[in-house]
């Protein structure tokens, strides 16, 4: 039975067939946290309504808003990837705007230093990421000043997305140490934040685990497939906005392009007659 049978709810019957209609009036008889949750049948009940409208009204109506927070390595270990970085990054903020997202980027570039390149800016504002690699690896000392702003300045009714990528451990930080780390990660993870760590090393989701990020949100990807990491973000940027929640397969674009590099590698080593 469709969420609209009921026409009637406290006594307010249930708007429809109008071209131009008011998505508060036309839901008012329905629980709020079922919306995200109607069906094309669901739609169809409202016979004279234009059904792709209503869905997309509905969708952008339930979608939570989201603190999208990146941690970049731009450390000299990095070079060769900055311009599929810069790219991928710009496609995911395409993306973000085509899904008309009112999201809060915030973008820190690290090396021995940390730059922040956008602090909590509207999605609608940012316009591309542009960097150079240099220097070594300070994770902690950036990733810990970049928490505790954030944690200051978030809404209360925002969900938080904080990526983490990497191409290897911290080598270069003075005021926060690992385990400093993890306790600050750990607390935020029970208000809710999420994390997400991609590393560029074969020990990456270890790695994770030490800085308190479960490893199924942790994932090893090739520095030859950056793109595939956004395309992940994307994934579980839509997870979050939807549902609060990252799905299981966040990471299937990051693997999928890791193995099928390693695959290439493997076939050309095999028909040089040599082993890995």
């Amino acid at each position: 039975m469709g969420f609209f049978n009921n026409k009637k709810d406290n006594g307010k019957e249930v708007a429809k067939g109008n071209s131009s209609f008011d998505l508060e009036a036309l839901t008012s008889g329905l629980d709020i946290d079922n919306i995200g949750m109607l069906s094309g049948s669901d739609l169809g009940d409202l016979k004279n309504s234009n059904e792709a409208e209503l869905d997309a009204a509905i969708k952008s109506f339930s979608k939570r808003q989201v603190d999208v927070m990146f941690v970049f390595d731009r450390s000299g270990s990095c070079a060769g990837t900055e311009l599929d970085m810069m790219r991928g990054f710009n496609n995911f903020i395409k993306h973000e705007k085509d899904e008309r997202n009112e999201d809060f980027i915030t973008v820190s570039l690290f090396d021995h230093e940390n730059k922040v390149v956008y602090d909590r800016t509207p999605v609608k504002r940012v316009k591309g990421l542009e960097y150079q690699v240099r220097g070594g690896t300070a994770l902690y000392d950036s990733l810990c000043e970049n928490l505790k702003s954030l944690q200051r300045k978030k809404n209360d009714n925002t969900e938080v997305i904080v990526v983490i990528m990497t191409d290897g451990a911290d080598n270069s930080s003075h005021e926060y140490d690992i385990n400093m780390t993890r306790e600050l990660i750990s607390g935020l993870k029970r208000q809710g934040w999420n994390f997400i760590f991609l590393g560029a090393m074969d020990y990456a989701k270890d790695y994770a685990a030490e800085l308190g990020i479960d490893e199924k949100y942790a994932e090893i990807y090739s520095p030859e497939a950056v793109d595939a990491n956004f395309k992940a973000i994307e994934r579980v940027a839509d997870d979050v906005h939807g549902s609060g929640k990252v799905s299981e397969d966040w990471a299937e674009p990051v693997v999928e392009a890791r193995l099928q590099i390693e695959g290439r590698k493997d076939n050309h080593v095999k028909r040089l007659g040599r082993r890995k």
